[in-house]
């Protein structure tokens, strides 16, 4: 509360009832703030900095993921794992909200996300600045730890029901499964982001390339 007031924070102290209804329901932990709509980055300026940072960038593009938790882990896997930032489509899918902040745990503080409106042109747009386009796809025939990553790398993440479009599968230039042994057909589309994201991190990183 002193780091709060001290930024210039106007803080209020009241009771439960108060929270509830600024919450609306939701589970505030006994917090609550109120803060201006998150600001979404321009694609190229998304690149730029994403390329002005690293040789070989990472940005994970969201394909029609609906759930708010899942776009809120996903963002918070992609920066843990030193990703240089996340495109989400404008229409039919979560947008950056409260949900979102809360579940990323801090991550939207330093992690830029682009909201675009042609997914696919976006994705245009990133083979021409010189990123390979790689898509997860559980009837790929390519595993993802058989993959060499190198250069600068756009990971299209499926939604949650369908996984990825058809159309966006044409728009990959890699498609690549991650090998389950046991009887669960599928992943949850967040945790599918999360090995992913670590397979690349841990090419790019450490060299464990096989």
């Amino acid at each position: 509360m002193k780091k709060a007031k001290a930024n210039g924070t106007v803080v209020e102290e009241v009771g439960v009832g108060r929270l509830d209804r600024i919450a609306r329901g939701g589970n505030h932990q006994g917090v609550a703030a109120n803060v201006a709509p998150y600001t979404y980055w321009d694609l190229a300026d998304l690149i730029t900095r994403a390329k002005a940072q690293t040789k070989s960038p990472v940005i994970a593009v969201a394909d029609g993921i609906t759930d708010p938790h899942n776009l809120g882990a996903i963002i918070r896997t992609a920066e843990a794992f030193g990703a240089q930032g996340v495109v989400i489509p404008q229409r039919r899918a979560a947008s950056v909200t409260s949900t979102v902040m809360k579940v990323a745990a801090g991550a939207l503080e330093n992690f830029p996300v682009a909201r675009v409106v042609n997914l696919s042109r976006a994705l245009g747009s990133l083979k021409e600045a010189g990123f390979w386009i790689y898509g997860t796809s559980s009837a790929a025939s390519k595993p993802i730890y058989s993959n060499k990553f190198s250069g600068a790398i756009a990971l299209v993440v499926g939604s949650e029901g369908e996984g990825l479009s058809l159309m966006r599968s044409k728009s990959c230039d890699f498609l690549l499964s991650i090998p389950l042994t046991g009887k669960t057909p599928s992943l949850n589309a967040s945790a599918a982001a999360a090995i992913a994201f670590y397979e690349i991190y841990r090419q790019l990183k450490h060299n464990f390339i096989k």
